[in-house]
């Protein structure tokens, strides 16, 4: 590796350890607050609190209207016009945010939920004003590479929605409360982006430009598309879950979800933090490019198949840890069938990435149509028939065959991908630790989760799937964490 690769790798880095962080304060904070939730409410309760966060997850992706990946890609590679970029940025994410906050708002009253549930949504309705402005600051930061802000812009955001929401659940309160506390934190966030925003001045000679922002939306479509089926696919599984069974099931998936969502944060990071960098080499080194890719994509698969061959073998104490209910028995069942969903995610996430940074968005369009459209039916055929296990079930199946196409497009239009090397032989190592980890079953779980470590780093060796080269480079990219 050259110097010139060196210091891309320590960048990239860089920039992943910020948005690591900003991902572990939002899931740290998110994480905590769930259990509390789960603990004081209950099943039912933790059901209709997932179900709020599901719509607002998804709202946030019709209030960003893809403008967030065109945005970045445009002010990474034109320094000179970011200004320019970011006012357009700032006008779009406020019309799309205001739209959406008024859709959201109309559903709350058609959509078959409880009084309580609701009247939640209609609150949280609200919160997608000030996430506009959040959202035009982050692609700004991110862009600029400044991620270290969207850490700071997170932990007001994440901190004063957790800390108030916990407050208001000891003094009894409940879902409208906790609604009341999701639009708090944006507001918190929103104050901090413009402070933030504003000390580099990229207010400077501001102006509103409805005709560009509209155009940015209208080229950001493609983006969109692939965001929101995404956003409704990730989402799908706990607006049917509410719907078809109750909103109990949901507290129960959303328990295992959790962890699963918890160890995915590291995957979001690495791929919007590799995002730019890819946009820039695609255009400028292709080959750097083509080597980020097929590297990031094996250290991703090394890493995660550690994580998902552990959560399987000690799921029961773990959920017993968090929940400490026997109400949450059934959750550790979940894990299981959902642990191997983060190294499914993790694949996702980079070969989506590289289509993107390829300019071959339209065939993200079709990946995420397509993995949408089969989610829907493996949803309405496995969940009326084995219940929540079912959904967990075709969670993990869509996402495979998300991954299948990705992989498909991306070695056939951009750079065929050396799939022994990066996937077969992790999963042969995987698959050995496996075995030995369900052998060993009588062992205390600390023990469990030591004595695999130690055995899948034997194996990484043993069947050298780590060269000497990848070893230096995965201790590079993990300094600064």
């Amino acid at each position: 590796m050259d110097k010139a690769d060196r210091r891309l790798v320590q960048r990239l880095a860089g920039n992943t350890a910020a948005l690591s962080a900003t991902q572990a304060i939002r899931v740290g904070f998110n994480a905590l607050l769930s259990v509390v939730i789960a603990r004081q409410l209950g099943a039912a309760g933790f059901g209709k609190y997932g179900i709020l966060m599901a719509y607002l997850h998804i709202f946030h992706v019709t209030a960003m209207a893809g403008v967030p990946r065109l945005a970045i890609r445009r002010m990474a590679r034109e320094v000179d016009d970011q200004l320019d970029w970011f006012h357009q940025a700032v006008v779009s994410q406020a019309m799309t945010s205001a739209g959406s906050a008024v859709v959201l708002t109309l559903l709350a009253h058609l959509l078959n939920h409880p009084p309580d549930t609701a009247r939640a949504l209609q609150i949280v309705a609200l919160s997608l004003l000030p996430f506009a402005l959040k959202s035009a600051a982050e692609i700004a930061f991110r862009a600029r590479e400044e991620m270290g802000l969207t850490t700071l812009m997170e932990t007001a955001a994440a901190g004063v929605q957790a800390l108030g929401s916990i407050v208001v659940l000891l003094i009894g309160g409940e879902i409208v409360a906790l609604a009341w506390m999701v639009l708090l934190g944006q507001v918190a966030g929103a104050i901090t982006a413009f402070v933030l925003s504003a000390r580099r001045r990229l207010w400077e000679d501001f102006s509103v430009d409805v005709r560009g922002a509209i155009r940015l939306c209208r080229q950001s479509l493609d983006f969109f598309f692939v965001s929101s089926s995404v956003a409704l696919y990730s989402k799908l599984d706990v607006l049917l879950l509410a719907q078809m069974v109750s909103e109990e099931a949901v507290g129960l998936y959303n328990a295992a979800y959790l962890i699963v969502r918890v160890v995915n944060f590291v995957s979001v990071s690495y791929s919007d933090a590799a995002y730019p960098v890819l946009s820039r080499l695609f255009r400028r080194a292709r080959g750097q490019f083509e080597a980020l890719l097929q590297k990031s994509i094996l250290l991703g698969t090394v890493v995660m198949l550690l994580v998902a061959v552990l959560l399987g073998a000690v799921a029961e104490p773990i959920i017993g840890l968090l929940y400490q209910d026997p109400e949450y028995a059934d959750s550790a069942l979940l894990l299981r069938i959902l642990a191997p969903f983060v190294v499914i995610f993790i694949w996702n996430a980079l070969l989506s990435s590289g289509l993107m940074a390829g300019d071959l968005q339209h065939r993200s369009v079709i990946v995420s149509g397509a993995k949408l459209g089969l989610g829907l039916v493996l949803y309405f055929t496995l969940t009326p028939w084995l219940g929540v296990r079912g959904t967990a079930i075709a969670t993990v199946m869509a996402g495979l065959t998300g991954t299948a196409l990705n992989y498909f497009f991306l070695s056939r239009e951009l750079h065929p991908l050396k799939l022994r090397t990066v996937v077969g032989k992790p999963l042969m190592a995987g698959a050995v630790l496996m075995v030995a980890l369900r052998s060993a079953r009588s062992i205390p779980w600390p023990g469990l989760i030591a004595g695999g470590t130690l055995l899948y780093l034997s194996l990484l060796v043993g069947f050298r799937i780590l060269s000497k080269e990848d070893i230096r480079l995965l201790g590079e990219a993990l300094k600064p964490l």
